[in-house]
C-alpha cells in the first residue's frame, strides 16, 4: 500500500474513533519528521489524551518490524523532554537501517548538550554525503563564536548545492554579527524559497538598514504566523520608532510566551524611559533572576539615579559571585558603589 493510501486509510480509522489503528497506519506512512504525515501523527498523539497509550502504540509498531516508527517515537519523546529515551529510539532506528545520523546529532547537541559527540555524527553525515549535512553542520557550528568561519564555509557550500534553508541560516548568522547588508540577500532568497521562519530576522535586518516599511510588513507577518522571535524583534522595532507602550506588550509576550530572557532588561529600560519606576525596578530584578549579567550595570545606574545608592553594594557582591559577569562591568559596578559610599560620607 502506498504512503498516500496508508494516510487516507488512517484518516478513515481516526474518524471512526480507532486512534490506535490510525496511528499504526500513519506510522507505516512515515517518511521524514517534517512532512505532512509526521504532523498528523503529532496532532493525533497530542489530542489522544493518554500519552502513555500513544507511546505504547508507537513502540509496538516499531518492535513489530517498522524501524521508521522509532523515528516518530524519538520525535515524540523529544517533545516530552525525554531526550535519553529519544536517543535510544534513534539508535534502534539506525539498527533497523534508517538514516538517522543527523537526528542523533541534533538530540545530542540540542537536548543533551553533548556537542563533542554531536559533532562526530555531523561529520559522519558529511562522509555519508547526506544532502542536509552541510546545512545542519553549519547551523550547529554557527552557535560557536570561535568557529563562525567554518560555519559560513559549510553554509555557502550547502547553498551551492541548492539548499535554500542554508541561505536562511547564513543570513541569520550574518545578521547576528550585525553584517546586515550581507545578510539581506540570503534572507530574501530563503523567504522566496518558502522558508517563512526567516520573517522575523528579515524584518530585524531591514529595520537595521533603515527600511522601516518593509521591516514592519515582515515583522507583522512573522507575528501572524507565530514565527519564533517575532515578538522580540517587533518590540525592538516599535521601541525604536516611537511606540514604547506597544513595545512593552510585545516584550512581555516575548518573555512569557517565547522564553526570551533578554526581554526583561529591555522592559526595564522602557519602563524607566516611561518613568514607571516600580515597573522598571521589577523588571531589572527579573532580568537578574534570569541570569542576564548585562543587567547589573544598568540596574546599578538606575539605583544611583533614584537615590538608592546604598543598595549598589549588595548588587556588586551578587555580581562578584557570578562567573559570567564581564570584568569591565564589574569595574563599573565598583565605581558606582564607591561613588554611592562617597556621597553618603
Amino acid at each position: 500500500m502506498t504512503e498516500s493510501n496508508l494516510a487516507a486509510e488512517a484518516a478513515q480509522r481516526l474518524v471512526a474513533g480507532d486512534r490506535a489503528a490510525a496511528l499504526s497506519l500513519y506510522l507505516r506512512a512515515w517518511n521524514r519528521p517534517d512532512d505532512e504525515v509526521a504532523e498528523r501523527i503529532f496532532d493525533l498523539v497530542s489530542e489522544w489524551g493518554d500519552i502513555d497509550a500513544a507511546l505504547r502504540t508507537v513502540e509496538a509498531e516499531a518492535q513489530g518490524g517498522n524501524p521508521a516508527a522509532y523515528e516518530a517515537l524519538a520525535e515524540l519523546l523529544v517533545e516530552l523532554e525525554r531526550p535519553k529515551e529519544a536517543l535510544a529510539a534513534l539508535r534502534s532506528a539506525a539498527d533497523g537501517g534508517r538514516d538517522v545520523t543527523l537526528m542523533i546529532a541534533s538530540v545530542l547537541a540540542d537536548e543533551l548538550g553533548d556537542r563533542r559527540q554531536a559533532e562526530e555524527y555531523y561529520r559522519q553525515a558529511l562522509v555519508d554525503d547526506n544532502p542536509r549535512a552541510l546545512n545542519d553542520y553549519g547551523a550547529f557550528l554557527s552557535e560557536d563564536d570561535e568557529r563562525l568561519d567554518e560555519a559560513v564555509d559549510l553554509l555557502r557550500r550547502a547553498i551551492e548545492r541548492g539548499d535554500t534553508m542554508a541561505a536562511g541560516n547564513l543570513g541569520r548568522l550574518l545578521a547576528d554579527e550585525e553584517k546586515y547588508e550581507e545578510a539581506l540577500p540570503w534572507l530574501k532568497q530563503a523567504l522566496d524559497a518558502g522558508h517563512r521562519s526567516v520573517l522575523a530576522v528579515l524584518g530585524e535586518t531591514e529595520h537595521a538598514l533603515g527600511d522601516l516599511e518593509s521591516a514592519r510588513t515582515h515583522l507583522r507577518k512573522a507575528l501572524a504566523e507565530e514565527v519564533t522571535g517575532a515578538h522580540f524583534a517587533y518590540a525592538l522595532h516599535l521601541a525604536d520608532t516611537g511606540a514604547p507602550e506597544e513595545a512593552v506588550r510585545h516584550y512581555e509576550a516575548a518573555a512569557k510566551e517565547d522564553g526570551e530572557t533578554n526581554a526583561y532588561l529591555n522592559l526595564a529600560l522602557l519602563h524607566e524611559e516611561l518613568e514607571q519606576w516600580s515597573r522598571a525596578d521589577h523588571h531589572y530584578r527579573e532580568a537578574l533572576a534570569h541570569q542576564d549579567e548585562t543587567a547589573y550595570v544598568y540596574y546599578a545606574q538606575f539605583l544611583a539615579d533614584r537615590n538608592r545608592g546604598d543598595e549598589i553594594g549588595a548588587l556588586l557582591k551578587s555580581a562578584e559571585e557570578q562567573l559570567d559577569v564581564d570584568e569591565e562591568d564589574l569595574a563599573e559596578l565598583r565605581t558606582l558603589a564607591e561613588e554611592s559610599r562617597s556621597g553618603r560620607s
